[in-house]
């Protein structure tokens, strides 16, 4: 009993010991300090997410504060987050690496003082947003908060699309939402409303609703109104569809002439169209008072009494004037002669001078203003023409289909040509699409580019694209795609999400809730818990397997290779086990206790006691580091699964590095020469010279060469040649050089080619010395030269 009773005190005693150990960790670690990068978690150090430079939460969205990410990429801190660019009403704080609000109604600036674009409703007034109406003729852009000039002759337009008017300024008038000096054909000016009103359905111009000027086929124009028939002592011209009178001795008439008659005074029914009366002879009228003839005036060859008035036909070189009935030698104003019908027969409606019925030469002036075209007088231009102040109408340009105040201010274009400011163009401008109307009309709010007012394909810079409108911001599902400019949408398992994989999510669907390193699933993943009210699962002790917390006191299950001591709830080492990968052995001999960060495996906590780093990091003086140091290279091997980095020395003849071999170098160390195929070397090799630190090919002739070019040669390249007294290296010796060996060697100065350097060696001559028996001997005696086949004193001057 006693032996039991020892036993089962040595047992307790041991848990005490254990128990005791393990709230010595706990409170060892309980005032944890973690450094950059990460936060302090129930008592340990967790990393933060890659765009964080400090955080509370491992999260993308749980950041502290912000600079330059792993890529050198800038980020700025807003709501959480460390963005690349800051959303719309804030700007870069590039000191502070915040999101810093801009001012008031502002929705672009560059800092907190002034401002680039404000809101709708406002205006920018020296880098400040007003609340400043747009004057005349201007309207508010949606996009940018100015005021933009609406189309020409605009009074007020439309904010989404300036070329459509609602009113028009004074001398315009409003016609389809465009400002035109003149109204079109079959339209009318009113010019106290300012606009253009349709001409009665029978009017091909008008001038008012009562005043038509022109009728269309098959109607008559009669004092300003178009019949379908003429009155009775009228006829119905078709020539310029107007009624025109009957001659005076027809009641009804088809015709101007007396012979044209159709029912005479008295409903007398007329002879071959003439109504008919008492013969007299030519020149002469029947009397019926006197019941006698008597004569016309001179000017009437036929007459119906004795005045002028009363002449039906006249004299030669007379013409009838039809209204007055008299003869006249020149035509008024609004007639013409006829050679013909030798009668002064009306111009054309609103023609004030003709040559013919349809040849008008000048148009009547009146309170409106006619325009004449083909011989004709119109209140408009017809469709491709113009009206000029001349009162003429003048062709619009080629392009366009219609225009209005010169030839290139174009209202329609020709087909494949779209309307835009007044211009045809072959495509419209950013910001505008190709309406079915031909025009080019302005894209929604914050568009670049479209395909129509409601389908928006590119939004300006910050907005973001989604189903063809654009967001300031991206509603719940989407995440905003900055590079791209859209709203991309989310995974099915994420609520929100910071990219389109299922590893980007930032809270989860109802489908798969659990949130663990931005992925959403059913259940937590092995070595992890769900923490309910951050909604996410957290991770385990290195130590644990499974368990319901952070610490290593709540495990549940053990990692292979330790084993859970059930009155602690931590897992600890056994016999011959190993604590796991990312941990150490802690004092007691039995705890694993977390590695500092990135070290794979390590001896202690602290960041000198690392003995393997995983990549991306390199072992360094026992530390991880990023980039290995000057003098050392970054190499790499796999152990159980695990790629880990490791920082080796260059050979000593390498500066810097790429591998352990003399040539890997990159750069050479002090005393050598640059590499040549990544090889440091003391003394330059063959075909090569040295600059001090580097060494450069000789040119193509040198063996060897102390410098660049063919005229620093030392050693020429076989079966090149030495140029005695040079460096240049030749393919064959030059005239007063002989050839010796590989070597050009100069011959004796009497000789211009020779066999040696001696006199009696020479083979040739200069024309000045004759050649004897090897010897070049001169033509002349000492004073005088050669010249002209005789030798002939020399003159020195001086």
């Amino acid at each position: 009993m006693r032996f039991r009773a020892s036993q089962k005190m040595k047992a307790v005693l041991i848990q005490f010991l254990v128990l005791l150990l393990g709230c010595l960790f706990i409170s060892v670690q309980a005032n944890v300090s973690c450094p950059s990068g990460q936060f302090a978690f129930k008592n340990r150090c967790v990393l933060c997410h890659p765009t964080c430079a400090e955080c509370e939460g491992h999260e993308l969205f749980q950041c502290t504060a912000c600079g330059s990410d792993e890529d050198g990429r800038e980020r700025f801190l807003y709501q959480g987050h460390c963005r690349a660019h800051c959303p719309r009403e804030f700007y870069h704080d590039r000191a502070q690496y915040t999101c810093l609000p801009c001012i008031a109604n502002c929705e672009i600036c560059v800092d907190g003082n002034i401002c680039a674009k404000c809101r709708e409703g406002y205006k920018v007034q020296s880098g400040l947003c007003l609340p400043v109406p747009c004057g005349v003729g201007q309207v508010q852009d949606p996009g940018s908060g100015e005021c933009i000039d609406c189309e020409t002759g605009c009074k007020t337009c439309s904010a989404d699309d300036p070329e459509y008017c609602k009113s028009c300024t004074d001398g315009y008038f409003l016609y389809r939402h465009q400002c035109r000096h003149h109204c079109p054909q079959r339209s009318y000016e009113e010019p106290s409303r300012g606009v253009c009103l349709s001409c009665p359905e029978s009017c091909l111009d008008c001038r008012s609703e009562t005043l038509c000027l022109t009728c269309q086929t098959g109607h008559f124009l009669h004092n300003g109104a178009c019949v379908n028939e003429c009155p009775q002592d009228m006829f119905g011209d078709a020539r310029g569809w107007r009624c025109q009178p009957c001659h005076a001795s027809c009641l009804t008439c088809h015709g101007p002439g007396a012979r044209d008659c159709d029912r005479c005074n008295g409903w007398n029914h007329p002879i071959y169209g003439t109504c008919p009366i008492i013969r007299c002879p030519e020149g002469q009228f029947f009397d019926s008072g006197t019941d006698d003839c008597r004569y016309c005036d001179v000017s009437c060859r036929t007459c119906s009494g004795p005045t002028v008035q009363h002449c039906e036909t006249c004299a030669t070189g007379y013409m009838l004037e039809q209204q007055e009935a008299v003869c006249v030698q020149h035509c008024p104003l609004g007639f013409y002669g006829n050679s013909s019908s030798l009668q002064c027969e009306r111009c054309s409606t609103n023609c004030e001078a003709c040559e013919s019925g349809d040849q008008c030469l000048s148009c009547k002036s009146s309170s409106y203003q006619l325009f004449l075209f083909q011989g004709s007088c119109w209140s408009e231009c017809p469709d491709g023409y113009f009206e000029t102040e001349k009162g003429t109408c003048e062709p619009c340009d080629d392009i366009c289909l219609t225009c209005d105040g010169s030839r290139t201010q174009c209202l329609e274009c020709r087909d494949g040509l779209f309307l835009e400011n007044s211009m045809c163009r072959d495509n419209c401008s950013v910001r505008t699409y190709a309406a079915e109307d031909g025009t080019c009309r302005r894209c929604g709010p914050h568009c670049d580019t479209c395909t129509d007012t409601s389908t928006c394909t590119r939004c300006t810079f910050l907005y973001l694209l989604l189903n063809g409108m654009c967001k300031a911001s991206c509603p719940e599902g989407y995440f905003e795609d900055l590079d791209q400019g859209v709203c991309g949408q989310c995974h099915e398992l994420c609520a929100t999400c910071s990219g389109p994989l299922s590893d980007d999510c930032e809270s989860c669907s109802t489908l798969a809730p659990k949130l663990y390193e931005g992925t959403c699933s059913e259940e937590c993943p092995v070595g992890t818990y769900y923490q309910t009210t951050s909604m996410e699962c957290q991770e385990c002790h290195q130590t644990c397997a499974l368990c319901i917390g952070p610490e290593p006191t709540q495990c549940t299950r053990c990692v292979k290779g330790l084993a859970l001591d059930p009155n602690t709830m931590m897992c600890g080492v056994t016999g011959d086990s190993d604590c796991p990968p990312r941990t150490f052995l802690h004092a007691n001999q039995f705890t694993c206790q977390a590695c500092h960060h990135h070290f794979q495996s390590c001896e202690g906590p602290w960041p000198t006691d690392c003995q393997t780093c995983a990549l991306p990091q390199y072992l360094n003086n026992r530390s991880c580091v990023t980039e290995c140091p000057v003098g050392m290279y970054s190499a790499h091997e796999e152990a159980d699964g695990v790629e880990l980095g490791f920082c080796m020395p260059c050979d000593h003849v390498c500066a810097t590095c790429s591998g352990a071999s003399p040539k890997d170098c990159l750069s050479c160390s002090p005393g050598y020469l640059h590499p040549l195929s990544h090889l440091c070397v003391r003394h330059c090799p063959t075909g090569y010279y040295s600059t001090g630190y580097h060494y450069e090919k000789c040119h193509v002739s040198c063996e060897m060469c102390s410098g660049p070019g063919p005229d620093a040669c030392i050693v020429c390249v076989p079966p090149q040649l030495e140029l005695q007294g040079t460096r240049v290296c030749v393919e064959r010796c030059p005239p007063r050089f002989y050839q010796s060996t590989q070597t050009c060697w100069q011959c004796h100065t009497s000789c211009k080619t020779c066999t040696d350097n001696t006199p009696q060696s020479c083979l040739t001559c200069d024309w000045g010395s004759i050649l004897q028996e090897g010897v070049c001997y001169p033509r002349c005696e000492e004073g005088r030269y050669y010249s002209q086949n005789v030798c002939t004193a020399s003159v020195c001057v001086f």
